[in-house]
């Protein structure tokens, strides 16, 4: 069967042609009230929000467990900004602020005692330990130097030396009938200890020297033994008295410490009995007692002239030095300065800004080593009663860090711990006591992300219950026409920039419109507004004129804008005009249409045509995907393929089932492709290849289908138009070249100037259609044709040559079923 030439003569195609006013959304004089922005009040409010705002007011009111806020969006909405200026009205929240210190745990070295102070409080405490202990320095060693206290001391020591003569007195009187005197004798290491020694020729010997004297006849032999039992008598005796001399030395050195914490502790009572009365705190009354006992046990550290001896520690300070560390107050949070609920934005949330850390410091010998003093705090600690603020990116890329944050918001307990504890790549001695924080944590990040952590990540709905959801886009109105002029406003002030006059007001709003994609909707990126102002006053700056920025100048600033970012799309536009990628923007071709496809650099986004075929022959695989087998295309897309067939069901297989096999590829693609798009485009070039009914080549289609024959809106309209009029008017107007569009997106259309001025002079179309039937008529110049009451469609309609080619399909392959069946039975 031979396919139907096209007759465009006998189908009116102006029924489908959007009426160039339609084209595009003029911003109309009457909208704005003004001659130029310096006669306006710039905006001081965040617009379009209203969602979001509503949902940070609960958040950051509502200081209950689990309400923190994750705000989703995309970047340039304004969230940061939002939240910011929402925190700074926020007034039911006046919460009670804290200091918080570290400070020496005399009874547990390892484990730093924390004090929780009211705001202010801190560095009183600090300076009152200091003048105390500064005090104390200063007073002790004059008390030691009182000639009350030395007389009193030295009658302990005389007492001492009394006793200590009477036990040894009483001892040298025993020995001195039988010959004996007592003495010292030194050891091979240099020490000496006490001995007794005979008497042998009016001189003191030792008892080892006692048989030289025998051999020499100065004593009898029985004499010496007599010398060596009594020897043994008073050897064991003198060391008794020795043991008496050390016990009486201990109560010695108990009596004089004794007396010195006596005199000592009046002047450290003086000194620190005044701060446990300022500062009402039960911790810091234990802190306080703990210092004037280590001070009164380490009296002789502070008055060196007690202890004729100091030693060295390892860092070369004295022993004085040492123990006055241990008096530091460690200030790890101050909020003297703050008056309000503090909202701390952490740009950088690594662990150790966000936790706080243990610094360490390499001692002389080597080591590392680290004290309480150390003890650092972190930007979760500095929000304490308050907010702090991060960015979704920024937490999620630092190692450790979102478990670790979780943990705080689960149990409202701060552990201040180095990063590579976490890791247990380091032993950590020190353990400081952990702060029960009330922190309010705001995350700004993408609404996938926040599907992502709800759906799959464990307790994340328990500590995050609050999504604030920042619109991209809102409702065109007079009020955000307006709000979009007086943010111009704002930023002409902020930036010292030139004022716009109303034209480039109504240029920048019109911008806005487009960048929304859609008449109805104007766009809520408001730092992309903001760099279009910008860059149109830089045009401004340059073209030497005076007075107002126009929409002259916002123009050249948005072509200059793409012209800078547009190197791909001329890319691609030159290989179509080159030749290299084949695309017909005259004649017709059987089997063949001009889809259209968007590409998105992350810079610019721009459209552009692609040829799309089809081939049909009898059997029954279906329709094939070659996109699908080349494992190049994506599942909406495989999606919308399948939708055809039973698009094809639906339209001809009323009284027999569909029997074809058919492939469709895009051709020179070789990367991915997805959406559904390019399914009306499909099933046009299907029914082309199944009828041999040629399709106009200076057309192109986008829209998407479904089962029923219903043409759906797609997305990137403007730029698709875009592509397929820059190939078709580079290579020349003819007259007969446009775009068909889903119906639905009219309302969404924002084209270009120059495609305006081609559409008025009639040389460049756009077609709406609402079904597929409607496109038939447009791209190959036959009706589609309505199934009449015996079911079938009429003979001259494209769905009539459809219907009769897949009716011999059909017989065709049951004829080859049923040759194939007998010669199974034959066999």
């Amino acid at each position: 069967m031979s396919g139907i030439k096209n007759n465009p003569e006998k189908i009116d195609m102006t029924k489908n042609i959007v009426p160039v006013a339609k084209l595009k959304w003029k911003c109309p004089a009457s909208k704005l009230k003004l001659k130029s922005t310096e006669e306006i009040e710039p905006l001081d409010k965040i617009v379009g929000q209203p969602r979001a705002i509503n949902a940070l007011k609960l958040g950051s009111e509502l200081f209950s467990k689990g309400y923190n806020i994750f705000v989703s969006g995309i970047s340039g909405t304004g969230r940061l900004t939002t939240v910011k200026k929402l925190l700074q009205k926020v007034s039911t929240h006046n919460p009670d602020l804290f200091d918080y210190c570290y400070v020496y745990n005399f009874s547990a070295p390892d484990h730093p005692r924390l004090l929780k102070l009211k705001k202010g409080e801190a560095c009183k405490f600090r300076t009152a330990v200091e003048e105390a202990v500064t005090f104390t320095k200063r007073r002790l060693p004059k008390l030691f130097e009182d000639e009350n206290f030395r007389r009193n001391r030295q009658k302990i020591i005389e007492d001492y030396q009394e006793k200590e003569r009477q036990i040894l007195n009483k001892f040298d009187k025993k020995i001195e009938p039988f010959g004996f005197i007592r003495g010292q004798i030194e050891n091979e290491n240099g020490t000496t200890q006490p001995e007794v020694f005979p008497i042998i020729n009016e001189k003191p010997i030792q008892i080892e020297d006692i048989d030289q004297f025998v051999e020499s006849g100065d004593i009898d032999i029985n004499i010496a033994n007599e010398k060596r039992e009594l020897y043994r008598k008073f050897h064991n005796e003198i060391f008794d008295i020795a043991r008496k001399g050390m016990k009486l030395m201990q109560e010695f050195r108990r009596a004089i410490s004794k007396s010195d914490k006596k005199a000592a502790s009046v002047e450290v009572e003086a000194a620190f009995d005044e701060i446990p009365d300022n500062f009402n705190y039960p911790e810091i009354e234990i802190f306080i007692n703990e210092v004037k006992d280590h001070i009164l046990d380490n009296l002789s550290v502070f008055v060196p002239s007690t202890n004729p001896f100091p030693q060295l520690s390892d860092n070369g300070k004295t022993n004085v030095e040492d123990h006055l560390h241990l008096f530091n107050v460690n200030i790890v949070l101050d909020n003297s300065s703050t008056s309000a609920a503090p909202v701390v934005i952490e740009t950088t949330p690594s662990y150790n800004n966000l936790f706080g850390t243990i610094e360490r410091i390499l001692d002389s010998r080597g080591f590392w080593r680290s004290d309480f003093t150390k003890i650092k705090a972190g930007s979760i600690l500095k929000a304490d009663q308050g907010y702090l603020i991060v960015s979704a990116g920024d937490l999620f890329s630092e190692p450790g860090v979102w478990q670790a944050l979780k943990r705080v918001l689960l149990y409202d307990k701060l552990d201040v711990q180095p990063l590579d504890s976490y890791f247990n790549l380091s032993q950590t001695h020190l353990k400081p006591e952990p702060i029960k924080v009330n922190v309010k944590v705001i995350i700004i990040g993408g609404q996938t992300l926040y599907r992502m952590l709800y759906l799959h990540e464990k307790g994340f709905k328990k500590i995050f219950k609050i999504n604030a959801q920042f619109d991209y886009e809102t409702r065109r109105t007079d009020d955000m026409i307006e709000h979009i002029s007086r943010f111009i406003a704002k930023i002409c002030r902020d930036d010292n920039l030139c004022p716009f006059a109303r034209d480039g007001v109504a240029s920048i709003v019109e911008w806005a419109i487009a960048h929304a994609g859609s008449q109805e909707r104007i766009t809520l990126k408001f730092s992309d507004i903001a760099d279009i102002i910008r860059e149109s006053a830089y045009a401004f700056k340059n073209s030497g004129d005076k007075d107002f920025i126009t929409s002259i100048h916002v123009d050249r600033a948005i072509k200059e804008r793409r012209f800078r970012n547009d190197l791909v799309d001329e890319k691609v536009k030159h290989h179509i005009l080159n030749g290299n990628t084949f695309i017909d923007t005259e004649g017709s071709r059987i089997g063949q249409i001009n889809g259209l496809t968007v590409y998105d650099t992350g810079l610019l986004s721009f459209g552009k045509p692609a040829r799309i075929t089809s081939t049909i022959s009898a059997g029954n695989a279906g329709i094939v995907n070659i996109e699908r087998e080349a494992d190049m295309s994506g599942t909406i897309h495989n999606k919308g393929v399948l939708i055809i067939t039973g698009l094809l069901q639906e339209r001809f297989a009323y009284k027999h089932p569909l029997s074809l096999t058919a492939s469709i590829a895009f051709e020179q693609s070789y990367g991915g492709i997805d959406g559904d798009s390019a399914s009306a485009a499909e099933i046009y070039v299907l029914l082309s290849a199944l009828t041999n009914t040629p399709i106009k080549q200076d057309l192109a289609i986008t829209g998407s289908v479904n089962q029923k024959g219903d043409i759906q809106p797609i997305g990137g309209v403007n730029e698709k138009i875009t592509g397929f009029f820059e190939i078709c008017r580079d290579r020349g107007l003819t007259g007969k070249q446009g775009v068909i569009i889903p119906s639905q997106n009219v309302k969404d259309l924002m084209l270009t100037d120059d495609i305006l001025n081609a559409a008025k002079k009639k040389k460049f179309f756009i077609y709406s259609i609402e079904k597929i039937e409607d496109g038939v008529p447009l791209l190959m110049g036959i009706e589609a044709g309505i199934r009449g009451n015996d079911g079938s469609y009429p003979k001259q309609s494209l769905f009539g040559l459809a219907e009769r080619k897949l009716e011999e399909y059909y017989k065709l392959s049951r004829n080859i079923k049923d040759k194939n069946s007998k010669k199974k039975k034959n066999s």
